[in-house]
Order: structure tokens, then C-alpha cells, then sequence
């Protein structure tokens, strides 16, 4: 059985959480106030947050259904979806890999704005920043628990910190100056509930919805002390509760400071001075200590493809029949028993091979060729905000929203004993839980689903008929 004495504390992994949400989207999200007025872009932030947290509580009464810290988005799909599987690790993957990459490319466009050499061309000092950031990524993507990233996202978070005091605190002298710290032209009219237009409104409605992207959410899960769904639940609430004041504080500001004169990331409004430039080089210091949060899931995701392809390669036989039929055979646990029989330790052993552990020799080699091949895509692809708008419209709708969505209403309030057997087995502490009984947390969950979708097809159009 796992050891839960020992683990990720609630602050670390509230620490973790908010890290691998904020990105720098955050940056974007004034705009999206000028394409959808201060009332509905508000409204549309405070409401992705909701079903972003929706999401996270779903993923964690997911991981009930399985031995302590062995859910992933692998493993909680072979007990609901076994034959999707693959198809929802690559979404995983293809979400956190082209996140990484265009962390990457925005290292090599921020950094010559910060510091210049004098003769070099701007693919030169491009290709020079993106080799640098090296010194940092590869010790941190090597590292095997997200736990150990901890004072990374305390570095990270630090930057935000400070690339938020200096949206409020160049709003606040405006207002205090009468605006005379800004350029004349870059001032522009201000929108309270009037938006752009509905296309508009929908192509920042993704920017929105992706800023809140948790790719991490089964790792922090799976790595805490005290993964009870009532830590599970308060992690998420403080979590996202900061994540989304953050959010508005720093739309309402930027918005406010240029009104519609904003033009994408509002780091690039601001004239040049010690200020900007240091919070031009601690994003880049964000989106590089970040890197890891999101390469861990990446690397995860492409170990279980691959073991599923030498798998059917192979021949070989899913354990999940003999996991199931060891299951309906058996009578459901007294949920105060502390310890599990020896039929319920067979099954953890069955499901712990069901998790695919990693090997060292395949960690290392997975993670030479992810750094490679993001390495690669960094040089040679340039638009940070396409690749994050594709990438973020398929895999980070399927991560936030489907996914979870299609977990609850497998497993929430499910008249199939054979997964109700599964939470007595797993977690008998927790199976008289009111979470895992809701009827309304079921239909909350379809609509997860419906919302991911057409929150998909949305993005999609918008980028691609821009």
C-alpha cells in the first residue's frame, strides 16, 4: 500500500497548482477585456474558473476509483474508456508539449528585447537565449516528482508577483497623474459592456478558457500527504480562487491603463525603462521554470503510448478483464475497515502494474528526445501565440473540461457495481462521501462535456478563420 505519512503538503501543491495555471497567457488577458467590454469578460473569467475547478474536483473523485497515487489520466481512462486510452494520453501530450514549445520561442523573443549584443542579428541572439535557457531546463525536466519543482513555482510565482505590482502600479500612477505617464496615443476608449463583435468575443473566449489549464492536477493528486477529496476539494477552491483574482486584477489594470489601444501581450505597451525590462526578463524566468511542470505530464503521456503500442505489438493480453473480474466476484468492503483483505491487495497489485512505471533507462531516453525534438520546434517555428492557440483549443479543452466530464459522469452516482466495488476497495474511507453520490455533480459532469466541446469547436474556428 502506498505510504501517505510521507508527501506533497497542501501548501506545496496549492503552490504547484496555481504555478502550472498561471502562465504567461496572463499577459493576453487585458486584451481579451478590449474585445469583450469590463461586464462580459469578467463574467467569462469568473465562469472558466468555475469549470476549471469543476474539472480538478472531478480528477481527484476520479483518482478514488484507484490504489492511493497511481491515478493519471491513463490509468483513471482504463477503468472508465480503456479503448480511448491512447487517445487521450496524446491529447495530454500534444497540450504539454507544444505548451513547452512555445515556452521556448517566447525565451527567444523576449530576452533580446531585455538585453542586445551589439553586431548580432535577432535570429542569432534567438538561437543564443534558447540555448541558455538549457541551463536551467534540462537539471529541472530531470527531476522525477513534481514535488521537487516546488521552489521553482516559489521562483516563478515570484516573478508573477512582480509582473503584476507593475500592471497595478503603472494603472494607479495613471490614475494618479491623470494619465500623464502614458503616451497620448496609446490611450484609447474604454468598454464597460459593449464588446467587439461576436467573433472577436469568441476567439478571446479561448484565451480565457486555456489560461486556466491544469495538466498537473493527477500528479499533485497522487504526491500529497493527505489526499482526502476534502484536502482535494479546499487545494482546488484556494487554488483557483487566486488564480482568478489574479486573473481579473491584472485584466481590470491593463485594460483600464490602455483601454483599446491594447495590442496582445501589454508587456509590449510599456516604453522602455529598468522596470519593464525586468519584468520582461522575470516572464521569461516564469515560462522557463514552468517548463518542467508541463514537460512532466508530457513524458508521462508518451511512455503510455508507447507501452500500449509494444503492448498490442506484443499480443499481449489487458489486465484489466482479470482486474474487473476479480472485482464483480467479490462483496463490497465495510467502509470502516481500515485495512484491506487479501483478495483487495491482489487487485492493488493488478492495478499497480496496470500504472506502467517508468524505467530509468526509458525516463531518460523520453526525456533526451522531448528536449530534443522541443528544442528543434523552438528554432524553427516563430508565432508563440499560434502554436498556443491550436495546441490549447484541443488538448487543453480535453485536459480542463472533456476528460473530467467524462470521468464524473462514468463514476459519480454510477449504478454499476463493479465501479462502486472499485471505490470500496480503494478508498473504503471515502465511499459514503455525498461527492460520489451526487446526482447533481453527474449532470454537472455532461455538461463538462458539451461545454469542452463547443468551447473546442469555438477556439478552433477562431484561430483558424482569424
Amino acid at each position: 500500500m502506498s505510504d501517505t505519512t510521507k508527501g506533497a503538503s497542501s501548501i506545496s501543491a496549492i503552490i504547484n497548482t496555481v504555478n502550472t495555471i498561471i502562465g504567461s497567457g496572463i499577459l493576453v488577458l487585458p486584451y481579451a477585456f478590449r474585445t469583450d467590454s469590463i461586464f462580459l469578460g469578467s463574467l467569462i473569467i469568473i465562469f472558466a474558473g468555475f469549470a476549471n475547478a469543476l474539472g480538478m474536483i472531478l480528477q481527484g473523485a476520479a483518482s478514488k476509483f484507484l490504489p492511493n497515487g497511481t491515478a493519471t489520466f491513463f490509468t483513471v481512462c482504463r477503468i472508465t474508456y480503456p479503448n480511448l486510452s491512447i487517445l487521450f494520453d496524446f491529447a495530454i501530450f500534444l497540450q504539454c508539449f507544444g505548451v513547452n514549445i512555445s515556452y521556448l520561442v517566447l525565451t527567444g523573443d523576449l530576452m533580446p528585447l531585455v538585453y542586445t549584443f551589439d553586431g548580432w542579428d535577432k535570429y542569432s541572439m534567438k538561437l543564443f537565449y534558447i540555448a541558455c535557457s538549457t541551463l536551467l531546463i534540462i537539471p529541472l525536466s530531470l527531476m522525477k516528482k513534481i514535488d521537487s519543482l516546488k521552489y521553482a513555482s516559489i521562483v516563478a510565482l515570484s516573478a508573477i508577483v512582480y509582473i503584476c505590482i507593475l500592471i497595478y502600479g503603472y494603472f494607479f500612477i495613471a490614475l494618479l497623474t491623470d494619465y500623464n505617464n502614458i503616451p497620448i496615443d496609446k490611450i484609447g476608449k474604454v468598454s464597460v459592456f459593449k464588446p467587439q463583435g461576436i467573433k472577436p468575443v469568441f476567439k478571446t473566449l479561448g484565451v480565457i478558457v486555456l489560461a486556466y489549464t491544469c495538466p498537473t492536477q493527477f500528479s499533485i493528486i497522487s504526491e500529497l500527504n493527505n489526499p482526502t477529496m476534502k484536502n482535494i476539494c479546499n487545494i482546488t477552491y484556494i487554488s483557483m480562487s487566486i488564480t482568478a483574482f489574479i486573473f481579473l486584477s491584472v485584466a481590470f489594470s491593463g485594460y483600464l491603463t490602455f483601454g483599446n489601444k491594447l495590442t496582445g501581450n501589454i508587456l509590449l505597451m510599456y516604453d522602455n525603462n529598468l522596470y519593464i525590462q525586468t519584468g520582461r526578463a522575470l516572464l521569461v524566468l516564469m515560462v522557463i521554470l514552468s517548463f518542467p511542470l508541463m514537460f512532466h505530464p508530457a513524458r508521462v503521456s508518451l511512455s503510455n503510448i508507447y507501452h500500449v503500442i509494444i503492448e498490442k505489438l506484443n499480443n499481449k493480453s489487458c489486465i484489466q478483464f482479470e482486474i474487473n473480474n476479480s472485482i464483480e466476484n467479490t462483496p463490497l468492503l465495510n467502509t470502516e475497515s481500515n485495512n484491506l483483505p487479501e483478495f483487495a491487495q491482489h487487485i492493488v497489485d493488478l492495478e499497480h502494474e496496470n500504472e506502467i512505471p517508468i524505467s530509468n533507462t526509458r525516463f531518460y531516453l523520453l526525456s533526451l528526445i522531448l528536449l530534443t525534438c522541443s528544442y528543434i520546434g523552438a528554432i524553427y517555428l516563430n508565432s508563440f501565440e499560434l502554436i498556443l492557440a491550436i495546441v490549447g483549443s484541443t488538448g487543453g479543452v480535453l485536459i480542463s473540461f472533456v476528460l473530467p466530464g467524462f470521468y464524473g459522469y462514468k463514476l459519480i452516482a454510477s449504478d454499476d457495481e463493479s465501479v462502486i466495488r472499485k471505490l470500496y476497495t480503494f478508498t473504503p474511507s471515502e465511499a459514503e462521501n455525498p461527492i460520489f453520490k451526487s446526482k447533481l455533480l453527474k449532470k454537472l459532469s455532461f455538461f463538462l462535456i458539451i461545454w469542452g466541446f463547443i468551447v473546442m469547436i469555438i477556439c478552433l474556428y477562431a484561430t483558424i478563420f482569424e
